[in-house]
């Protein structure tokens, strides 16, 4: 079968550049239904008009030719290796030889499956010279017979459906044969995309002086990104180095300030990995180790990909990294308390905490596990990609998340977590010490991996990635901690929120029937059937609902409306009541807080009803212990998946689909409740720190901490720590380039709080030792009634408020020696007015 016609290209000798060209139909041979070989028409296109014009206002990019057979031209320009093994290349017509069209693209993408070749059309002058299957070189100009396809939005070949007929050049210099664009996107979210739209499949420059915007992100082990914005931009040039990022269009240091919903930050651009495993030959290559403020000092250039709705740059070349600028860890880091006056309480969701064990009661938390299966039909299926691979890579995470709570969040007193392991199947061996625990490794637990359920002989009531956790804190000089858990907050795969909480002066309070929230008798408002578990008495305790009905009716399985199973929360909120000594258990004045632990659906743009339903449930939560003790010190907090106020998924007027119209304001029930967001004290403080997550390149908050009124009183300060977001994500077979930094994906915060000794304080420390029997009726109704009036007469002076408190400890000493007071009580009093 011979080509009557084909497009021509007339080569200058010793040169690369087509200098015409013609385009006409290709009489081509292919197979029928049997077999056998027959002849078709396919009309012979510029690769532009495969991609299609792009119009100023086009939100389609849907190829005008999708489904059809036909030819092209061009240069083949970059091979790139995705995923494991999957690979591809680039095809982009000469400069000169294009449809002229500045609105499409020139370039497109084959994707090739696990395949270096590409096979030829039979009787062709490709198979006349390379026999059945083509090698993909770079350099070399073909002709390419293939049905256009679109896969996730990229219009591209398949090798499956694709064949080479002719080489038409090759050796061709690419830099001098194609047009390769520098990247330059618009500020406009929307314009951005229809920009790299314009260059799908071409080659775009990264220019050198390129500012990274977010740590490396790495996908499956393998894949990697890294976002950037050129190093001209106006946000790349601000005074505050700390201020070159890219916040969302909401917060105060976005690049257009004055407006909540504007361009949406069109100008970062996302770089990809895929060129660079190609170019070493190496499934696993990943990105270096980019973190945030980092430059990019090469240009590299690559082909444009869209993966997950992403215009990504496959750049050829590894990037070269000045790494001299700030750090990030130093932006208003976390402050180390006085802990003769103060405490802290942070929250911190630890991205997947697993241990490296086959929890007997779960089958989707191990290698080799089938799956797990939920009431309701949901499944979660191999591969587990959200578990450590190996023994030793659980060990160097436990060590480096003990080191970022010692070391950059100075050791708080109590932690609220998300994230790590609903499991409880191993205690604490009785070969651990701090000083010999790093030596047993794993065996610092002793687990029962065998049996099921109330038939475990090693459940201890704590989950075991968190009581591990809390071991190697004490093994790296770190104070004691102990972790704790209701086991009914996991969701299906296996992930729960906890406490980790300092045993030195802390407490987890033993539950009483009559408590509002840990009773047996709680009554929320809320309109849904509570579950069996509210009415168990428990510290900590899950709390969780049938979602209402209203909500029920409109749940679909995905969007907006979608919901994760008939609950109002998959993972359910989890109450636990803690005392807080100011120094040692019992010695001192303390505070007893009510924490309500949260890990809402994950999607701040999808499941709007069922996270607005969950925000409204953990309101009556707090709301509930606020009714029993207005003075109640109660946080609400965690990982609630979604913006504060005035950030939204949705723009006012924007279209949320089958609800109505933006903004979403998922958290209404929680502004509209007593409890304030302490992230608007940390925006008001420094804004260059307030956020705790990164997605696509922008700085943004899902973390919340939420204060009720009196303990809001008593509030010094509120600060996220910047060790993780900014941080280059782990790859397979790399070592982490910065040491501890950068073990989870979602920044800590930690909140101080006042706990100076008050006459409040003393009066709660006078009920404490009169319950417990350390304090006779006499001596407690003397010292109250003097607090009473000292504090009466503070008011109006000073002195003689100092001399009655004086007269309070004289008292209390002649008690103790009168015998009337045991001598520790009497030293825990007259200490603690004397700090007063």
């Amino acid at each position: 079968m011979k080509l009557t016609r084909r497009r021509t290209a007339l080569v200058a000798l010793g040169g690369a550049t087509a200098l015409a060209v013609s385009l006409v139909p290709v009489a081509v041979l292919a197979e029928n239904a049997d077999g056998a070989a027959q002849t078709d028409e396919r009309p012979f296109v510029h690769i532009g008009e495969v991609q299609g014009s792009i119009g100023d206002e086009d939100t389609n990019f849907r190829s005008p030719l999708l489904g059809e057979d036909v030819a092209v031209q061009g240069v083949i320009t970059q091979t790139i290796m995705e995923g494991e093994n999957a690979r591809g290349f680039y095809l982009q017509e000469r400069a000169d030889a294009t449809d002229g069209d500045p609105n499409s693209s020139d370039g497109i993408y084959v994707f090739n499956s696990r395949f270096t070749t590409v096979r030829t059309v039979f009787d062709s002058p490709a198979e006349e010279e390379f026999g059945s299957n083509y090698d993909v070189e770079v350099g070399d100009e073909i002709i390419l017979h293939g049905e256009v396809t679109q896969y996730f939005g990229m219009t591209q070949f398949s090798g499956g459906s694709s064949f080479i007929y002719d080489r038409v050049d090759s050796g061709l210099d690419i830099e001098q044969t194609v047009e390769i664009t520098e990247i330059n996107p618009p500020d406009d979210f929307e314009d951005s995309r229809r920009y790299f739209q314009r260059h799908l499949g071409m080659q775009m420059e990264v220019p050198a002086d390129s500012q990274v915007i977010s740590g490396r992100d790495v996908f499956s082990g393998s894949d990697s990104e890294v976002w950037a914005m050129r190093g001209d931009h106006e946000v790349a040039q601000r005074e505050n180095p700390y201020e070159r990022r890219v916040f969302r269009d909401a917060h105060p240091l976005d690049n257009n300030p004055d407006s909540y919903f504007d361009d949406g930050n069109g100008y970062r651009f996302v770089i990809g990995g895929a060129g660079v495993k190609d170019t070493l030959d190496d499934p696993y290559a990943v990105l270096s180790p980019a973190k945030t403020f980092d430059v990019i000092t090469n240009s590299t250039r690559g082909g444009v990909n869209i993966s997950f709705g992403k215009h990504v740059v496959n750049v050829q070349d590894q990037l070269e990294l000045d790494t001299s600028g700030v750090d990030p860890k130093d932006n208003h880091p976390v402050q180390q308390i006085d802990r003769e006056t103060e405490l802290s309480i942070a929250s911190y969701n630890v991205e997947n905490l697993y241990d490296y064990r086959d929890n007997p009661n779960s089958g989707c938390d191990f290698v080799g596990n089938e799956g797990c299966v939920g009431d309701d039909g949901s499944t979660v299926n191999p591969p587990f990609d959200y578990v450590p691979g190996s023994e030793a890579e659980y060990q160097d995470r436990l060590v480096r998340m003990a080191e970022q709570i010692v070391t950059d969040m100075h050791s708080p007193d109590v932690i609220l977590i998300q994230e790590t392991e609903a499991q409880d199947v191993c205690s604490i061996s009785d070969d651990w010490s701090p000083e010999h625990g790093a030596e047993l490794g794993p065996d610092r637990l002793d687990c029962d991996l065998e049996n099921t359920g109330d038939d475990n002989t090693r459940t201890n009531g704590a989950p075991d990635s968190l009581q591990e956790l809390a071991l190697v804190i004490s093994e790296i000089g770190g104070p004691s901690y102990e972790a704790s858990f209701d086991l009914d907050g996991g969701d299906l795969r296996g992930i729960t929120t906890a406490y980790l909480h300092r045993t030195d002066r802390v407490e987890l309070l033993e539950a009483e029937a009559s408590d509002p929230v840990l009773g047996e008798n709680v009554a929320l408002d809320y309109d849904g059937e509570p579950l069996e578990m509210n009415f168990e008495v428990s510290n900590p305790k899950a709390l969780n609902s049938v979602l209402r009905d209203e909500v029920l009716d409109q749940c679909t399985s995905s969007g907006p409306r979608a919901c994760s199973g008939d609950n109002v929360h998959a993972r359910a909120p989890m109450v636990g009541q803690f005392r807080i000594w100011r120094d040692e258990i019992g010695a001192s004045t303390y505070n007893d807080v009510y924490l309500v632990n949260n890990h809402f659906n994950a999607g701040p743009d999808r499941r709007i009803l069922q996270r607005t339903d969950q925000a409204a449930y953990v309101a009556a939560i707090g709301e509930a212990i606020l009714a029993e003790d207005a003075q109640a010190h109660v946080v609400i907090g965690g990982d609630m998946n979604v913006f504060p106020r005035p950030d939204d998924p949705y723009a006012p007027g924007e279209e949320i689909s089958g609800i109505g119209e933006g903004p979403s304001d998922q958290l209404v029930a929680l502004y509209d409740s007593p409890f304030t967001n302490l992230y608007d004290q940390m925006l008001s403080d420094y804004p260059s720190a307030a956020y705790t997550f990164g997605f696509q390149g922008q700085a943004q908050t899902l973390d919340h901490l939420w204060f009720s009124p009196a303990l809001l009183e008593v509030l010094v300060d509120a600060r996220s720590a910047k060790i993780n977001v900014d941080y280059p994500a782990d790859a397979v077979n790399e070592e982490p380039a910065y040491g501890h930094l950068g073990a989870s994906d979602h920044d800590p915060e930690v909140a101080t709080i006042d706990a100076s000794v008050s006459y409040a304080g003393l009066h709660k420390l006078l009920d404490y030792l009169a319950d417990a029997g350390d304090l006779n009726a006499h001596t407690e109704a003397i010292v109250r009634a003097n607090l009473t009036n000292a504090q009466m007469i503070g008011e109006r002076s000073s002195t003689a408020e100092k001399a009655i408190l004086n007269a309070t400890v004289r008292f209390v000493d002649a008690m103790s020696r009168a015998g009337q007071l045991d001598s520790s009580t009497a030293s825990i009093l007259t200490s603690e007015i004397g700090n007063l």
